[in-house]
């Protein structure tokens, strides 16, 4: 499948993110209270370390021999791989009154969560997502009794990587929680959770929205029939995002009382739906 100009730029975002991700936790292994970083964009360089309350930690040239020495080279590499890329701005690396060349980077916490959910007998289950940085790429998924779900995590990967979407070097550790093992419906949640544990949402997005929906390989969506509960909207879920039956679409669906549904053909449109607000 082609990438699309909005995944490209998606992936590039990621890929930012990610880095900031890296390299924080190289910095906190010497500097653990590190909460955000300057960088030099021109030298590709990093320039300052502080603390939450601002204090500077390190900076360049710092005066003698410092611990952080040990990985500069490590990062100024993951630095110049990245900044290169452009689209710093969106990734949230601000400049700074020291001058245009400065961008100011919030160093991520030491591991990304993101939790969606999706329907499974008459239950609303969540699915929970982390990222921890690691040296190599690894994908885990488990259902509710620990056990692994093989088939289902590679089902979501290929979906991913063929809707144009990258994951990062990392282990994501991704749990379903709720009654019972969970059938391919939840494949939609576990997808947007992976993606928002890997920085291509924002996971707030994934609040108040049950997401419904099995993933083919190249990341179509199937349609899985669900009874939305009123009591499952009362309990503050405000948004349905399910696949797309072949016509009409929303006439499977109840109405939610306040709420709304959004039915999706592929997994890039569901996340054009997760990006819009959702009804207070």
């Amino acid at each position: 499948m082609t990438t699309t100009p909005e995944a490209a730029e998606a992936n590039r975002t990621a890929f930012l993110r990610n880095t900031a991700l890296y390299v924080g936790r190289l910095i906190r292994e010497v500097l653990p209270a590190a909460h955000a970083i300057t960088v030099n964009t021109s030298d590709k360089t990093l320039h300052e370390v502080r603390d939450e309350t601002g204090n500077v930690l390190w900076f360049a040239p710092a005066s003698g021999a410092h611990p952080l020495d040990l990985h500069m080279d490590k990062i100024e590499r993951l630095l110049g791989h990245a900044i290169p890329l452009g689209g710093l701005r969106a990734a949230d690396w601000e400049r700074t009154l020291e001058g245009c060349m400065f961008r100011a980077v919030q160093l991520p916490p030491p591991h990304r969560h993101a939790g969606a959910y999706v329907l499974h007998q008459d239950l609303v289950c969540h699915v929970h997502a982390d990222l921890v940085p690691a040296d190599d790429a690894s994908l885990t998924l488990t259902d509710p009794d620990g056990a692994p779900m093989r088939e289902a995590r590679d089902r979501v990967r290929a979906a991913i990587a063929n809707s144009g979407y990258d994951l990062p070097h990392g282990a994501l550790n991704i749990a379903c929680n709720g009654s019972g093992r969970p059938d391919s419906s939840a494949d939609l949640a576990i997808a947007a959770a992976t993606l928002a544990a890997a920085g291509h949402i924002n996971p707030r997005a994934l609040k108040r929205t049950v997401l419904v929906g099995e993933l083919g390989l190249d990341g179509q969506l199937r349609d899985a029939r669900v009874n939305v509960r009123y009591a499952d909207i009362c309990g503050g879920y405000r948004r349905l995002i399910v696949a797309a039956p072949p016509a009409p679409a929303y006439a499977a669906y109840p109405v939610i009382p306040g709420g709304s549904v959004h039915a999706a053909t592929d997994l890039r449109q569901a996340l054009a739906f997760l990006a819009q607000p959702v009804n207070p």
